[in-house]
């Protein structure tokens, strides 16, 4: 699940950068969340023409993300200080965890696809699956997922890594830094 929150161009991401510095702890123990990447983009940064806040999250147990998003769990904080967002949402197609630690991630890259309506879903869902995989294997990978939204029938590859090596990230792929990552299950 993610809700990309954009903010103006003008917009002092130091904002931001103390939020997640103060509060993002706060789900570092949550219970049936995988993984919250904080991410950010940011006028003038890595080529962004934009400010956003993105945070990326993995969840191990839906009633744990809707106890988030409506159960006054967390969610209720981004709807008081920025409006409720859209929240997108995926059905997992494979999960990747490389052997760079958490610590080191500096950036994620996101990249979404529409699947076409002639393409066999089985052989998508295979692709993203080996996808990951090999992302998995490059050394500065820390995690890679790839999903598929089935209401709109977009295929999602999210991955973060240390460091940034455009050659190993997909032209297509929007750039985001990282600047905690929750990883509960992981401690």
């Amino acid at each position: 699940m993610r809700y990309p929150i954009a903010l103006p161009t003008d917009y002092d991401m130091e904002i931001i950068r103390t939020r997640v510095r103060t509060r993002g702890g706060a789900l570092d123990n949550r219970r049936g969340l995988r993984c919250k990447a904080y991410c950010i983009r940011e006028v003038g940064v890595d080529g962004s023409q934009v400010n956003q806040y993105a945070p990326f999250y993995l969840w191990a147990d839906s009633s744990a993300a809707a106890e988030f998003l409506w159960g006054a769990q967390g969610f209720d904080g981004i709807v008081r200080d920025f409006g409720r967002p859209q929240v997108q949402t995926w059905v997992p197609a494979a999960l990747g965890v490389g052997g760079c630690g958490r610590s080191a991630v500096t950036h994620a890259w996101l990249r979404t696809e529409v699947i076409d309506q002639a393409a066999d879903l089985v052989t998508v869902a295979e692709a993203l699956k080996a996808a990951v995989g090999a992302r998995a294997q490059h050394p500065g990978t820390h995690l890679a997922f790839a999903g598929i939204d089935p209401t709109t029938w977009q295929a999602i590859e999210f991955t973060m890594v240390a460091g940034l090596d455009r050659a190993t990230m997909p032209a297509d792929a929007t750039l985001f830094t990282v600047l905690h990552i929750s990883e509960p299950d992981q401690q």
